[in-house]
């Protein structure tokens, strides 16, 4: 049964949401819908999934129609926010965090520690708790767990790092870590690499390629058609990778 509710907002922007599902290729698809005073159909889609806005009186068949002829750019958008769900982690017991491709559920045990358990039952201690579950609020949460990326992150990237500088035969480059939000990493002109903490979380094939690529900059400072030429002696699958992170990007 659809959950229908009003708004207590003012008479002139009467609003009504309604939880509705469509098929689209075959896919099931669910969305809100959103009446409210306004003269066109729009489409949003962000990390909740997909947001119909309509006129007061538009009809269902109306809405159906505009989201069939829409349906591969609602797919296709679907598809990319929940890769990029990876890395946008709730801070909350029994929610998903990754770590190089791979969930895992962060739980409470008996004897009061914080576990994130992976599918395969591999298990990572973070700190013990003494204290109630109450006392465990996003802030916290978030401290223990990103206490635990920053550590799996420093010793996955120094390892790669060090791989990928012996590939192209140059010093080994000091490294920091980045919380930059539009990139995943970058190489200064003095020769310091800095790598996003949230690689961590991706697939390790993904971390190499940006690890690649940012000490390629050690030795061409560019992206002219040299720099590519380096990259691909030691990563030859450049291209895919950097396609698999723009859909995350």
């Amino acid at each position: 049964m659809n959950n229908l509710f009003r708004s207590r907002t003012s008479h002139s922007k009467t609003l009504i949401n309604e939880a509705r599902t469509i098929t689209l290729a075959d896919k099931t698809i669910g969305y809100t819908l959103i009446r409210r005073n306004r003269k066109t159909i729009g489409l949003k889609i962000n990390r909740e999934g997909l947001t119909v806005r309509v006129p007061l009186q538009a009809t269902l068949s109306r809405i159906e129609q505009v989201l069939h002829s829409k349906a591969a750019w609602v797919i296709r958008s679907l598809e990319i926010w929940k890769e990029k769900k990876i890395i946008q982690p709730q801070w909350c017991l029994d929610s998903t965090f990754w770590l190089l491709g791979d969930p895992y559920r962060l739980v409470l045990t008996e004897s009061e520690k914080l576990q994130l358990i992976s599918q395969n039952n591999k298990t990572d201690q973070i700190q013990e708790i003494t204290r109630q579950i109450a006392s465990l609020t996003p802030c916290r949460i978030e401290k223990f767990v990103m206490t635990w990326y920053r550590k799996q992150a420093r010793a996955y990237m120094s390892e790669r790092v060090a791989l990928y500088a012996a590939k192209l035969g140059v010093p080994l480059p000091k490294v920091r870590l980045s919380s930059a939000r539009t990139r995943w990493g970058s190489c200064s002109s003095n020769g310091t690499v800095s790598l996003n903490w949230r690689l961590i979380q991706l697939p390790l094939s993904l971390m190499d390629y940006v690890v690649a690529h940012e000490l390629s900059h050690l030795i061409e400072m560019n992206h002219s058609a040299a720099f590519w030429k380096v990259v691909e002696s030691i990563y030859p699958d450049y291209r895919q990778a950097r396609a698999e992170l723009k859909k995350i990007d």
